[in-house]
């Protein structure tokens, strides 16, 4: 687990996302055309809103496509939220201190999981790796 540092751009959007949302942001990634917020355990319903209104209100308010995630202390139940909406099959956990995730998931979900260029499985990696001692997240 890595030390996270805030940009004033990424504070802004915390600011913001708590605000209009109503819940606790524990991190936020922006990158391109995207979002994605790190919510405490719980809040998920609170961020997304009733009829996904708090959700659609952050994507007009940022423009940009916004996503949130729900933090676990339990490392596979974490990475398991980072790769929704997709199905996790199993997850398994290696090297001495479990810091290698192999993800199985379904053959046609995979790329999709993967994302063009690599960019939804980076995401899940930086996310991993800042918020649990993981160094490696593997799609299998």
């Amino acid at each position: 687990m890595s030390e996270i540092t805030f940009s004033n751009e990424t504070v802004q959007y915390i600011s913001l996302a708590s605000k209009y949302s109503g819940a606790i942001i524990k991190d936020c990634i922006v990158e391109d055309d995207r979002i994605i917020f790190v919510v405490e355990k719980g809040d998920m319903g609170v961020a997304i809103g009733s009829k996904a209104k708090n959700l659609e209100k952050m994507r007009t308010l940022f423009k940009k496509n916004v996503k949130f995630v729900e933090f676990d202390e339990d490392k596979k139940r974490f990475v398991e939220n980072l790769c929704k909406p997709y199905k996790v099959n199993s997850i398994d956990m290696e090297g001495d201190d479990a810091s290698i995730v192999k993800i199985k998931v379904n053959p046609r979900d995979k790329s999709k999981l993967i994302g063009k260029g690599g960019i939804n499985i980076n995401m899940i990696r930086k996310l991993a790796r800042r918020h649990h001692s993981i160094r490696d997240v593997q799609i299998k």
